[in-house]
């Protein structure tokens, strides 16, 4: 690969590399002890495992009886702290007590001790590290280290969670690069630069704001070209020739094992295809344009599978008389690889026709559909009783409001919550299902993040039916809501309050991803601003923290909560985030770790 693409530490050559690295395995090292292995109580990933539950099934000392009893245990930075960080939009991971999250806002990835205080931080934009000295005292204002924060450029920040190994921590950036450091340390171990000439299928907008799972040995994560605002920003903008992509790292030396590209490869059209909708006529060169890839990533072992879903299509493909379509199978559908080779296994197409980039309306009144209704959601993988015969599925939730769940082995739908298709206004006419669990539209429906423990789903959800204007509006409401496994049957809702936010009083999105363990769901609802726990079994809320604007997830380990807080999208910016770790009163397996054996 070429080296401006490919990035080592070293930048060292390939045989003499190879010379390291068996001396590195062969003479064991002296100036470092090696890194525990990753224990089922952490939270190593965005969905805490790569069957993407977002479970912590290992979870003993939170439960329905002491949730009450949450409270602050610290926050970086800390109180009166100089110290500031970005606003952070991605589930916080946590291996053996130390906690890691990047930022979206002065682009970095941090590591803290188990006792809140920096390990490390590494800023992407400058490569530069830096680090803090060992300290048995809690945190205390200035205790970290300093720096400077950018509150404007947010171009190439950290969107996603880092996936953590026994030897490295592994994320992408908005910009399309992909990192590896060292869990040891915050250096940098490799890069691969998707913009770049070298990279099979490099874009100018490709970027990464899916999270990496480990599989098969491999680091995969999707990414792609993200084309949605370019033809509003610029309004010559020759659209659209970026695809989504999943791709598999050796996570040794970054080297591309293979990509997966998401449908055809976008092509020029002899002539402009034309589409109209609400808001006029939108002219296209170049199509069919797929989109990125912002699903992260589910792996099932014993078939050699990853699962992931798709968005919408920015541009459409050159229709005939044979097949007039505008879209294909790719675009809003889950799709099976093999995670060997990343061969294609099925594609299982959710919602067609939807062509969409943010010049064009969000509702067709002619067509009577939601655009930009593609699917976020990891695929959860577990298993159902279908004619007395347990068989694997995959569960996932699309921005049209829907949960579905697929066939493991074929793609094959086999059920799917009720689907809105009434206009966007209100009343709603008619009348919505009861089991509906969220209007659908460009902000709305399930965005990501829905959990399961393998018996019951637990989805998230957004009304939001002014998200198709510019600015969008206000949000209807939010919930969280408990389904069976097979979807056969609604346990419970927990329906969001209104509540009084920066555009007056409007609804309250539960858009970020949900946590569960020791029988609690973990929720962060915008608006409101709270951590929410609730009981699993019967919906009640049993706490409710305030901890400032948030769209990023919670994560759970050792009897501690973790939760990120900033926000540089829409209803309330909130530039500078604060990372937050909840537990019981008094001392608890975190804080006896101290600062951590690390």
């Amino acid at each position: 690969m070429p080296e401006k693409v490919l990035n080592t530490s070293k930048n060292m050559p390939r045989n003499f590399a190879i010379l390291c690295l068996f001396l590195a395995v062969a003479w064991p090292s002296r100036g470092r002890a090696e890194a525990p292995d990753i224990d089922p109580a952490d939270w190593p990933m965005y969905n805490h495992d790569v069957g993407g539950w977002r479970c912590n099934a290992a979870e003993k000392t939170l439960s329905t009886q002491n949730a009450s009893q949450l409270e602050e245990k610290w926050r970086f930075p800390a109180k009166g702290s100089p110290v500031v960080v970005g606003a952070i939009h991605a589930t916080p991971t946590v291996v053996n007590g130390y906690v890691y999250f990047g930022t979206a806002i002065d682009p970095a990835m941090y590591k803290l001790r188990p006792n809140g205080t920096l390990a490390w931080a590494h800023h992407i934009n400058t490569g530069r590290v830096l680090t803090a000295p060992a300290s048995t005292a809690p945190p205390e204002p200035g205790a970290a280290a300093q720096g400077s924060v950018n509150l404007i450029d947010g171009r190439d920040g950290i969107l996603a969670s880092a996936l953590v190994t026994e030897k490295g921590v592994y994320f992408g950036s908005s910009k399309g690069i992909f990192y590896a450091l060292d869990r040891a340390t915050g250096e940098e171990m490799w890069s691969v630069d998707t913009l770049a000439e070298g990279f099979p299928g490099h874009h100018p907008f490709n970027c990464f704001s899916a999270s990496a799972i480990l599989a098969d040995g491999k680091i995969i994560v999707g990414g792609g070209a993200y084309e949605h605002a370019a033809p509003l920003i610029v309004p010559d903008y020759p659209c659209c020739t970026g695809r989504g992509f999943v791709i598999a790292f050796d996570p040794t030396n970054g080297e591309i094992i293979w990509k997966y590209d998401v449908g055809e490869k976008p092509e020029k059209f002899a002539e402009p295809v034309i589409v109209e909708d609400a808001k006029g006529k939108h002219s296209f060169e170049y199509g069919p344009s797929t989109s990125s890839v912002w699903s992260t990533p589910s792996y099932d072992a014993k078939s050699g599978t990853i699962f992931f879903g798709t968005d919408v299509h920015n541009s459409p493909r050159q229709p005939t008389k044979e097949n007039p379509r505008l879209d294909t199978k790719y675009s809003a559908a889950v799709i099976a690889v093999d995670v060997k080779t990343g061969a294609e296994k099925w594609v299982t197409q959710i919602n067609r026709g939807d062509i969409y980039n943010l010049t064009m309306s969000g509702y067709d009144p002619v067509t009577t559909r939601y655009k930009d209704n593609s699917i976020g959601d990891t695929p959860k993988l577990y298993s159902i009783a279908i004619n007395g015969t347990a068989t694997s599925v995959v569960g996932v939730g699309c921005k049209n409001g829907g949960f579905y769940v697929l066939k493991a082995s074929d793609g094959t739908v086999i059920a799917n919550t009720p689907i809105y298709t009434g206009r966007p206004e209100y009343p709603l006419s008619p009348s919505p299902d009861a089991r509906m669990i969220a209007l659908p539209s460009p902000l709305g429906g399930i965005q990501t993040g829905c959990a399961t423990d393998g018996k019951t789903i637990f989805t998230n959800g957004i009304d939001w039916l002014a998200a198709s204007a510019i600015p969008p509006g206000k949000p209807d409401g939010g919930r969280v809501v408990s389904l069976s496994a097979d979807l056969s049957q609604e346990n419970w809702r927990h329906e969001r309050p209104k509540v009084r936010g920066p555009l007056g009083e409007c609804g309250d999105p539960v858009g970020s991803g949900i946590a569960i363990g020791g029988g609690l769901a973990f929720c962060m609802p915008v608006v409101s601003e709270q951590l929410v726990v609730l009981d699993i079994q019967t919906g009640e809320v049993l706490k409710q923290i305030q901890i400032g604007t948030a769209w990023s997830g919670p994560s759970i380990s050792r009897g501690r909560v973790y939760a990120g807080t900033g926000s540089m999208l829409f209803l309330k910016k909130e530039l500078m985030g604060t990372l937050y770790s909840f537990g019981l009163p008094g001392e608890d397996e975190v804080a006896s770790m101290g600062i951590g054996s690390e």
